[in-house]
C-alpha cells in the first residue's frame, strides 16, 4: 500500500488523506453512546443521523429495529404545527422504499435528529480537509529542506560525469575521475555552478506546522467533548479558565445526547424498551466536569460564608 501511495499523483494522495481524517473522527464518535443490543447495527444510524441530521429505526426483515434515512414528504396528510410534513418516506440499505403516515405517532416508526435543532455536523469535513492540509504542508516543507544542490553543466558529457559522480557519493563510493582536460576548460570556470531550490534552514518551521496540527485535533476533541486543551497555553491559563473550557466542551456532546434521548423517551411513549447512554469514555468526562463543578460551588459558599463572619467580628459591638 505504501509504494502505491508514493506512486499517487498529489490531488490523490490529498483526497486520500481527507478521506483517512474523515474516518478517523466518524470512528471517534461512533463510540460516543452506547446503544441498546436490540438496535441493528446503531453506530450506522447515529452515522446518519449525524451525516442527515436524522434517521429512524423500522421493522425490516433484518432487525425490529433496522436504521434507515428518514425524508418528511407530503403524501397528503398535511403538515404538524412546526411546518413539518406528517408523513415519510424512508429507504434502507438495499434501496428498499417504506411510507409512513403521522410519523410523530406512528408506533411503527422511531425518528431520530441530530440535535434539538434537527442539524447535522458539519465540522468532519472541516477537520478532515484541514488536517489534511497541514500534513501535505509537512510533507512539502521536508521535502524542501532537504539538502540537494543542483549542479549545472555545459554540455551532456559533463552532465554524464556530474551524475555518476552523484551516484558514486550516494553509494559511498569516492573515485577519481579521469577527464581529458581540465575541467575548468570544460565548463569555464575552476568549480562546478551549483543551484539550490531547498533550503534546509526551512526545516525550522516543522514545529509549528506540528503544533498547528496537534492545535486542531485538540480543538476537534474540545468539540467532542473530550475537553483536551492546546499544550502551548497551559502555562499561560488559570485554573478558573481550565474549568469554564471544561464546561464549554461539553455543551455539544450533550446537545447530541439531548437529542437522542428525546428519541428514546418518544419510543418509550409508542411501546418500545430501549436503552441509551453515553459511553464509559464520555460518562466519565462529564461526571468529572459536574463533581468539580459542585466542589468549586461548594468551596465558593464556603469562602462567601468565613468572609462574612470576618466582616460580622470585625464590626464593634453595642456595647462598646
Amino acid at each position: 500500500m505504501t509504494t502505491l501511495y508514493r506512486e499517487l499523483k498529489n490531488k490523490y494522495k490529498i483526497a486520500r488523506d481527507d478521506n483517512m481524517y474523515e474516518n478517523y473522527i466518524t470512528s471517534v464518535v461512533s463510540v460516543m453512546f452506547e446503544w441498546d443490543e436490540k438496535i441493528y447495527r446503531p453506530e450506522l444510524l447515529d452515522k446518519i443521523v449525524r451525516d442527515v441530521g436524522m434517521s429512524a429505526l423500522i421493522k425490516t426483515d433484518t432487525s425490529d429495529y433496522t436504521p434507515v434515512w428518514f425524508y418528511p414528504v407530503d403524501l397528503g396528510n398535511g403538515r404538524y404545527a412546526d411546518g413539518w410534513f406528517k408523513d415519510c418516506v424512508c429507504f434502507d440499505f438495499t434501496g428498499k422504499e417504506y411510507k409512513f403516515k403521522d410519523w410523530k405517532d406512528n408506533k411503527d416508526i422511531l425518528v431520530f435528529f441530530n440535535t434539538p435543532l434537527r442539524n447535522p455536523d458539519l465540522f468532519v469535513e472541516k477537520y478532515s480537509e484541514a488536517l489534511s492540509d497541514i500534513d501535505f504542508s509537512i510533507k512539502n516543507n521536508v521535502h524542501y529542506s532537504r539538502q540537494h544542490p543542483i549542479p549545472v553543466a555545459r554540455d551532456r558529457k559533463t552532465k554524464n560525469r556530474i551524475d555518476q559522480c552523484i551516484k558514486d557519493v550516494a553509494n559511498g563510493d569516492f573515485n577519481t575521475i579521469l577527464m581529458e582536460a581540465n575541467i575548468g576548460d570544460i565548463i569555464g570556470e575552476d568549480d562546478i555552478k551549483l543551484v539550490n531550490i531547498t533550503d534546509v534552514q526551512k526545516s525550522q518551521y516543522l514545529q509549528y506546522l506540528s503544533h498547528l496540527h496537534d492545535s486542531y485535533i485538540s480543538r476537534l476533541f474540545f468539540l467532542l467533548g473530550l475537553g483536551t486543551t492546546d499544550n502551548g497555553k497551559q502555562a499561560q491559563i488559570s485554573v478558573d479558565e481550565l474549568n469554564k473550557n471544561d464546561d464549554a466542551s461539553i455543551v455539544m456532546a450533550l446537545a447530541w445526547y439531548r437529542a437522542r434521548k428525546d428519541a428514546i423517551n418518544e419510543a418509550k411513549r409508542k411501546g418500545h424498551d430501549l436503552s441509551f447512554d453515553f459511553s464509559e469514555i464520555w460518562k466519565k468526562r462529564i461526571e468529572s466536569i459536574l463533581s468539580e463543578n459542585i466542589i468549586a460551588n461548594n468551596n465558593s459558599e464556603e469562602t462567601k460564608e468565613e468572609s462574612e463572619v470576618k466582616e460580622n467580628d470585625s464590626e464593634p459591638s453595642s456595647d462598646e
